[in-house]
């Protein structure tokens, strides 16, 4: 694959294209994540005023749940079809699916926390770590070896993607906001139209196209690496 700088045009282009021809297949897949691995978490953390009583959720069923839903990105990327079963194939490797999910968002917030560089560096260096686990079955350390292999010469390719997600997490108003100490967090309804909006266009646009970006890119890096090893370069 030769590295031209346009690479991650392409991937968006193509992310993009993908996005509004398999519309029929993500929205439903979009919905069906926020009920079942979203929503509960919420409420829990509603019920108690506490985000920590949520954490169980989000890591026990979100974490399985998020590593089949990029398998459903990586298998429209790859094949332009989709199988809604992608989305609990997770749970099949429900240790490793958690502990990878868990390991990355470790490996990214303490990078973060440590500086701002080194967290950009790590997470996208492992950003395919909970690819790799579902799509190669790479096991836990195998698939950060994967990503980091994967990313090798590509990391400023894929900056701009990652860019975008965070800037996106970051500046997009969201209709639940969370208010007081980190030991007793309530969550706020805000359902002005403006945030409403955002919201939606959010959740049903923007994030379905950048997790397409990112499988796209996964794929196309995937058979890179795979020829490079073929003529052993």
């Amino acid at each position: 694959m030769k590295d031209d700088g346009k690479i991650t045009f392409i991937w968006m282009k193509e992310g993009w294209d993908a996005c509004l021809d398999n519309l029929h297949y993500i929205l439903p897949a979009v919905i069906a994540f926020e009920v079942i691995g979203v929503l509960p978490a919420l409420l829990i953390w509603k019920d108690f005023d506490n985000r920590w009583y949520a954490l169980p959720w989000e890591m026990l069923i979100g974490a399985p749940l998020t590593v089949g839903m990029n398998l459903f990105f990586v298998n429209l990327a790859r094949h332009d079809r989709a199988d809604f079963g992608d989305l609990f194939r997770g749970f099949a490797i429900f240790p490793a699916a958690v502990i990878v999910s868990f390991t990355y968002g470790l490996i990214v917030t303490t990078g973060l926390v440590m500086l701002v560089i080194p967290g950009v560096i790590w997470g996208l260096t492992y950003i395919f770590a909970q690819y790799s686990v579902i799509d190669k079955k790479a096991g836990i350390k195998g698939s950060f070896i994967s990503s980091s292999a994967l990313t090798s010469g590509f990391k400023e390719r894929l900056l701009p993607v990652a860019m975008l997600w965070v800037t996106l997490e970051f500046l997009t108003p969201g209709i639940l906001k969370a208010e007081g100490s980190i030991f007793h967090m309530r969550l706020v309804l805000d359902l002005k139209p403006w945030v409403l909006t955002a919201f939606i266009l959010k959740t049903f646009v923007f994030l379905p196209w950048l997790n397409m970006v990112i499988a796209k890119a996964y794929v196309s890096l995937l058979k890179h690496h795979e020829r490079q090893v073929v003529s052993g370069g």
